[in-house]
């Protein structure tokens, strides 16, 4: 599964983490209120995780592509 996600980096005390801002997949459905939209992540794996339970896919499965605004 393949979804487009947009991250707002700079996050946590030293401006190490990023926040999730908007995810969709490729039919353009968006996910709003599905997940914790001030969670900060310390890396791609970390928000990977929590996406794959999300959207109900095993983590290998789920291919995410950055989109810029």
């Amino acid at each position: 599964m393949k979804l487009d996600i947009y991250v707002i980096r700079g996050r946590g005390e030293i401006g190490d983490k990023f926040q999730l801002a908007i995810v969709k997949n490729i039919d353009g459905d968006y996910y709003q209120g599905e997940y914790d939209l001030a969670a900060q992540y310390s890396n791609m794996d970390e928000l990977k995780d929590m996406l794959a339970k999300m959207v109900n896919v095993d983590k290998e499965a789920l291919a995410l592509s950055e989109i810029d605004m």
